[in-house]
């Protein structure tokens, strides 16, 4: 699999995906953090969405690209 040019692509993208995911959830804590420093729930929420979200395009987004490309995922 180490070959495949798709399967490199898919998990360059995968990658890419967690890193601006793991960035955006830093700098929304840090201004959520800012605003209002004892607010619990919005600082669980962003951190859930920070995981799940990358989560779900992750376990989504080899599928589609194999689909795309006509061959197995």
């Amino acid at each position: 699999m180490w070959s495949s040019p798709i399967f490199l692509r898919i998990n360059v993208v995968i990658t890419a995906v967690w890193a601006a995911s793991f960035t955006v959830t830093a700098a929304a804590l840090a201004v959520a953090g800012t605003l209002a420093p004892h607010a619990t729930v919005p600082a669980v929420a962003l951190n859930v969405a920070g995981i799940a979200l990358p989560a779900v395009f992750t376990a989504r987004y080899p599928g589609i690209v194999a689909a795309r490309h006509g061959v197995a995922a």
